[in-house]
């Protein structure tokens, strides 16, 4: 829903007014991750333990400098419709592809360290920073608890 304002003088005067949509941006990448889901118009298949994702080669570059070489700089997998990823889990690369595409993610003790992996490889910035971030909180929450039990046990004679 655009947001209403006075026109300032020099707009009054050309005519001219820069408008900008509030969604546009999330639902242009909301359509590219369901055709990613559908497997149209993709143009890359990433390969991690024999598991296959669509992708597109530009929502990649956009998030990752690795991804970025890797299709804009004269390499082998720049022309290629297969890219095997070694050192990346399955489980890992789902999740950054997931994030490269809703900019969510959902970080849990079971999965944090293939996806740490993940945007580490992949050089995913914000995943890696979401990440750390994750990791404070669970040892900041972890120190809490540590701390409640031994004045709970400790207090408690």
């Amino acid at each position: 829903m655009p947001s209403e304002r006075c026109l300032s003088v020099q707009e009054m005067l050309t005519g001219q007014r820069l408008c900008q949509s509030s969604s546009h941006n999330d639902a242009v990448l909301a359509a590219l991750n369901q055709q990613r889901s559908d497997g149209i118009l993709c143009d890359i298949t990433l390969i991690a333990e024999e598991q296959k994702f669509h992708a597109h080669k530009a929502v990649l570059a956009a998030c990752s400098d690795y991804f970025r070489a890797m299709f804009s700089l004269c390499m082998v997998e720049s022309e290629a419709d297969e890219v095997n990823l070694h050192g990346v889990t399955s489980l890992g690369l789902k999740q950054a592809l997931d994030f490269a595409y809703t900019g969510q993610i959902l970080l849990e003790p079971g999965v944090i360290q293939d996806v740490l992996a993940a945007g580490s490889h992949l050089q995913l910035l914000e995943l890696l920073s979401l990440c750390s971030h994750y990791l404070i909180q669970v040892r900041l929450l972890c120190l809490i608890i540590s701390h409640f039990c031994w004045v709970s046990f400790c207090f408690k004679s």
